[in-house]
């Protein structure tokens, strides 16, 4: 109860800056997904097929692997906040594009705008929220992030499922001309839109904004303590351990997360309804979960918390490739994605603890680079294993990453966490 009420304590004392950055990113979550959600079903409506579905989406994720270097670099010399302003505007014009234009041209350029735009973004949160968090506040401000975006993702996607929906009825009520599928998916495109717009109005509130860089840094507690006092500066060796990490779990992450909606539906007979019913409870219990992750890490540490939750995931990992019983998996996934998606924000955290700051833009765009690359490589992988091995073997191998990424957690980081909060006592 103790540690309950001193998160809810923490989470209303964040800095200024913090509060503002968060609203507005997860204002951005949700525009965001409200358009995603259905804008699969607005391609098909254009008599699109589904391969130019998937060309559209490998487009907007190739771009952005591909320009995550670049955008670091780009983050860390023209400071967060600007960065986040040019991620703002890269998603209000690549998605304007699709309300102006249904030419293949004009949609092939909203994928390279918005993908473009994600790593951008992908480089610049993380940092942003080390270099303006209060040193007590490092703990929370990562779980909270990350919470709030995925709720505010979960609500676009239920407000952007009836919205078309809402706007043929409204139609209808008003006694105009009936709106066509295509139109209300389009003036729904409109309509999210305006919530990005909007998500840029929290940014003007953030004063003394960091850029490559803080006085956090300079404080007690900050990084330079670190420095000096324990490990020297960060080394290249470190920054590669952290890709080969996420590595791990991306090639066992890309085996089965891309699948989850085929795996019910296959397995279980279940429609698009039920295993969305599914997907929301695993997204609020998940960003529930995430935010009690501070009181685990404070109490046990952030590399022992990691490696904790991802071998407590086995089990619930292989229950659901091997058990038959529908109640069992569904219980299952939910645990499984829970446990590892409350690992993020606690590994981002410790990444950007131990990353010198005019680098933090740079070295959070090569681990995701590392993440997105081995989940692209091992999603193609699992396809050809699913048909011609069955549905258990990728859960048995993604069991395998997971506990070898849990290992190489331990084997490499455990050390320097411990040596970090030793040297933060002994200059207190």
């Amino acid at each position: 109860m103790r540690s309950i009420k001193r998160y809810l304590i923490k989470i209303t004392s964040f800095s200024p800056n913090c509060r503002f950055f968060i609203f507005s990113n997860a204002m951005l979550s949700f525009g965001i997904s409200s358009i995603e959600v259905f804008l699969g079903l607005y391609f098909l409506e254009l008599k699109f097929r589904e391969d130019f579905i998937g060309t559209y989406y490998a487009v907007s994720t190739g771009t952005s692997a591909v320009l995550l270097l670049l955008a670091g670099r780009l983050s860390d010399k023209i400071g967060r906040v600007a960065s986040f302003y040019i991620t703002l505007a890269g998603h209000f014009f690549g998605y304007s594009l699709l309300f102006m234009f249904q030419s293949k041209a004009a949609i092939f350029l909203c994928a390279f705008i918005n993908g473009a735009s994600a790593a951008l973004r992908a480089c610049t949160s993380a940092p942003f929220l080390h270099e303006n968090a209060r040193p007590p506040e490092l703990d929370y401000v990562y779980s909270a992030s990350s919470s709030y975006m995925l709720m505010g993702a979960m609500l676009g996607n239920v407000c952007g499922g009836y919205m078309p929906i809402a706007l043929v009825k409204g139609s209808r009520l008003a006694g105009i001309e009936t709106l066509s599928a295509g139109a209300s998916y389009r003036y729904s495109i409109l309509i999210s839109m305006a919530f990005i717009l909007l998500s840029a109005l929290p940014l003007f509130y953030i004063s003394g904004a960091a850029g490559a860089g803080s006085s956090r840094d300079k404080s007690p507690g900050g990084d330079s303590i670190r420095n000096k006092n324990f490990s020297g500066p960060p080394s290249g060796r470190l920054y590669n351990k952290f890709v080969i990490y996420t590595f791990f779990i991306g090639c066992g992450a890309g085996l089965i997360v891309p699948f989850f909606n085929i795996y019910f539906a296959q397995k279980f007979a279940l429609d698009s309804g039920e295993i969305g019913v599914i997907f929301m409870l695993a997204n609020i219990i998940t960003a529930f979960s995430m935010l009690l992750t501070p009181a685990i890490t404070i109490r046990y540490g952030k590399i022992n918390s990691i490696v904790f939750m991802e071998i407590a995931s086995l089990p619930f990992l292989l229950a659901l490739g091997f058990s038959g019983s529908f109640n069992m998996c569904v219980i299952s996934y939910l645990a499984r994605n829970a446990l590892m998606n409350m690992n993020n924000p606690v590994f981002t955290n410790f990444i950007m603890e131990n990353t010198d700051a005019g680098q933090r833009g740079r070295v959070n765009s090569i681990v995701t680079l590392g993440d997105n690359f081995s989940r692209t490589v091992s999603t193609y992988i699992s396809g050809r294993l699913m048909t011609n091995h069955g549905v258990g073997l990728p859960y048995v191998i993604t069991a395998g990453f997971y506990l070898s990424a849990a290992l190489f957690a331990y084997f490499s980081f455990a050390k320097i966490e411990a040596g970090s909060k030793k040297c933060r006592r002994d200059f207190s």
